[in-house]
């Protein structure tokens, strides 16, 4: 199962903006715990729940719930992109595969090493990490990568380790299969959601305020409307027909020559 979760946090318990004249916006008021199910794992779970500023247990990923949005939808277009099926099948050791490949040429004079990064590297990499949503805001977050191949979709993820070796996430790394079509709908479900929620907190910040706290209402409501079509907009974008954009056979090419020159084939 992929279903992506969350739950907003009530206005009077979010932390303010300022550190003298107290204040909130919209997206300070998105602010709330997020966590992704990924069949038997779970994306943004806690190895270890912690404290926050409140004293609160906290087991999940707690920020601002548009950063996650925003960031989502801005890869709509690659992700909607289909990659080839080659790459599609060894797509979970490819980072790898990178890193191998670009340590045989450290050594190398700073020319020949500036050449390969240039003409070899950067091209066959670039179209890959394109595909991933950074968790940099995060300690040791999840890196987030997101592969089509025709109807098929594949989620990966992993994250680095804590200086003392242990893991920050209980599901630090792996990878989930879906139906293209499932993640779409559970992207759109969790959108919609998400902005109906955004209506009530909005309504419930214009109705009753927050106390000691700044909050221009009429930007507030104003800004709401803005992200709902913006959020629209680029939705529509993932449901859409992926174009092709990206030369696959010149990645395909490079993707053998790596693999030759690690002894893979």
């Amino acid at each position: 199962m992929f279903r992506i979760n969350y739950i907003l946090k009530k206005p009077n318990t979010i932390v303010p903006w300022g550190a003298t004249e107290k204040h909130l916006h919209w997206y300070g008021l998105t602010d709330g715990l997020l966590w992704i199910n990924a069949g038997d794992s779970v994306i943004y779970e806690y190895a270890e729940p912690h404290a926050d500023s409140l004293g609160i247990q906290i087991k999940y990923n707690d920020y601002q719930l548009s950063r996650f949005i925003e960031e989502i939808l801005e890869l709509s277009s690659v992700i909607s992109e289909p990659i080839p099926e080659s790459l599609y099948n060894v797509i979970e050791d490819l980072d790898d595969d990178l890193e191998s490949w670009k340590a045989n040429y450290i050594d190398k004079s700073d020319d020949e090493f500036d050449k390969f990064y240039d003409e070899l590297y950067i091209p066959m990499s670039e179209w890959f990490y394109d595909r991933f949503l950074s968790s940099s805001h995060l300690v040791c977050g999840p890196s987030i990568g997101f592969f089509r191949c025709g109807e098929k979709f594949k989620i990966i993820w992993d994250s680095n380790r804590l200086e003392d070796g242990s893991e920050m996430w209980k599901y630090p790394r792996g990878y989930y299969e879906v139906d293209y079509r499932d993640f779409v709908s559970e992207i759109s479900r969790f959108l919609n959601s998400f902005m109906l929620d955004m209506d009530a907190q909005v309504s419930d910040v214009v109705s009753n305020g927050i106390s000691g706290v700044y909050v221009d209402t009429d930007g507030l409501i104003r800004e709401n409307e803005q992200r709902k079509e913006t959020f629209e907009q680029q939705m529509r974008k993932m449901s859409s027909e992926g174009k092709q954009e990206t030369d696959w056979d010149k990645i395909l090419d490079l993707h053998n020559m790596m693999r030759v020159e690690l002894g893979m084939n």
